[in-house]
C-alpha cells in the first residue's frame, strides 16, 4: 500500500510519558503432546508506542492539522522516538520562543548524528561506528535509527572513531558511511481513525493520547 508520510517535527514530541518498545509479535504458546510449551516468532519484529502528549492552546490547531493530513490510518506518521531519561537533547529556549520561531519558519530542528564507516548486514548483531560527533558517549538502551529504521543497542564497547555497538532489531542493512540518527525516528500507522485528535476542556490544554505501530511492510 502506498502511503503518504506525514512528518511529525520534534517540536510536537511534548510527551507526558514515554513507552517506545518493540513488539516481537510471538505468536500464543501451543502445547505439545509432552506438555512442553513453544512460542513461534514468525513475523518481524516492529516498534510500537502509546504516548500521551500535552499542547497548550497555542499548539492545538498545528496539531490537528497534522493529525488531519494522516487521514486515519490512511498515512504514515514520521516520529522521532523522544527517549529523555537515555538521550536528552535538553534545550536553553522554551517552548513559546521556539514556537514563535516555528511559526515564522526559523526554527532549527536538533538532528544528531553518526556514522557507519563499515556500514553493517540486517539482522547483524554488532556495528562499528564513529562517534566523536555525538554530544556524548552513546548510551546502552539507546535506540537510534537508519532511513527511518529503528534498531536497539544493548552494549557498546570501545570509543571515538571504532566504537563497538552491540545492537537488536538490526531489520536493514546500513550502507557504508551512511548517516546514523541517535534520536530514532519511525514510520508508523495509528491504531484508529480517530487517534490523536486534540480535545480540550475550559483550561484548553489537549492531551491527545496515540497508539501507534510501526509501518513495516514498506519497501
Amino acid at each position: 500500500m502506498n502511503r503518504d508520510i506525514i512528518d511529525v517535527p520534534l517540536i510536537f514530541n511534548r510527551a507526558l510519558n514515554v513507552d517506545w518498545r518493540p513488539d516481537w509479535r510471538g505468536q500464543p504458546p501451543a502445547e505439545g503432546t509432552d506438555g512442553s510449551e513453544q512460542v513461534v516468532y514468525n513475523r518481524m519484529p516492529r516498534f510500537v508506542g502509546a504516548p500521551s502528549l500535552v499542547f497548550p492552546p497555542a499548539m492545538i490547531g498545528a496539531w490537528r492539522a497534522l493529525i488531519l493530513r494522516g487521514e486515519g490510518r490512511v498515512n504514515a506518521y514520521r516520529m522521532r522516538m523522544v527517549d529523555p531519561a537515555v538521550f536528552d537533547l535538553g534545550s536553553a529556549d522554551d517552548w513559546s520562543r521556539q514556537w514563535r520561531a516555528y511559526l515564522g519558519g526559523m526554527w532549527v530542528e536538533p538532528r544528531p548524528q553518526i556514522t557507519c564507516p563499515a556500514g553493517a548486514a540486517a539482522g547483524a548483531t554488532s556495528i562499528v561506528v564513529d562517534e566523536r560527533a555525538a554530544p556524548r558517549p552513546i548510551p546502552v538502551g539507546s535506540y537510534l535509527s537508519h532511513n527511518d529504521w529503528p534498531f536497539a543497542v544493548v552494549g557498546r564497547s570501545g570509543s571515538g572513531a571504532a566504537t563497538t555497538l552491540q545492537v537488536k532489531m538490526l531489520r536493514r542493512a546500513i550502507p557504508p558511511g551512511a548517516a546514523i540518527d541517535l534520536l530514532a525516528r519511525g514510520l508508523f500507522i495509528g491504531s484508529s481513525d480517530a487517534m490523536g485528535l486534540p480535545e480540550y476542556g475550559l483550561d484548553r490544554v489537549a492531551r491527545p493520547q496515540l497508539d501507534l505501530m510501526e509501518w513495516i511492510n514498506r519497501s
